[in-house]
Order: structure tokens, then C-alpha cells, then sequence
């Protein structure tokens, strides 16, 4: 079996699945209540400005973070 699969392997068995299956449910269920505070519109904004920014805030113009900002600012509070 070559090096590379061996180390896979090995790397898999070290993830704590239990987190990782319980951050999926809790993603699934209360991250889509939050998620669905925005509109359709807004949440295709924020898609847009986050595939733009590619990671980095610098990529963004200082309006554009600020949208993105209000934008979490709802997802957290609904208002």
C-alpha cells in the first residue's frame, strides 16, 4: 500500500467524528434557523461577497465588508 493511503488512514482515525457528526446536525437544524433570518436576497449576497473576498477582507471594498458585517449582525440577532 503506498506511504500517502497508509498516512490517510492514520490521519482519519486521529478526527473526533462525534464532534464532527454533531456539528453537522447542529449546522443542519440550528445554523438553518439562523441562517434563515436573512432573505433569500440577502443570503445570496453574502454568498456573493464571501466567493469574492476568496477568504481574505482585503479582497473586499470597505463597503462591501460593512454590508457583510450588518449581514452576520442579523444572522445573530434576527433583527
Amino acid at each position: 500500500m503506498p506511504v500517502w493511503v497508509v498516512r490517510t488512514l492514520k490521519a482519519a482515525k486521529r478526527v473526533p467524528w462525534r464532534k464532527v457528526l454533531l456539528a453537522i446536525v447542529w449546522l443542519n437544524t440550528e445554523g438553518r434557523r439562523y441562517w434563515n433570518r436573512l432573505s433569500p436576497d440577502e443570503r445570496r449576497e453574502v454568498r456573493d461577497l464571501a466567493v469574492k473576498s476568496r477568504g481574505r477582507r482585503a479582497n473586499l471594498t470597505a463597503a462591501e465588508q460593512g454590508r457583510l458585517v450588518d449581514l452576520f449582525a442579523k444572522i445573530r440577532t434576527g433583527t
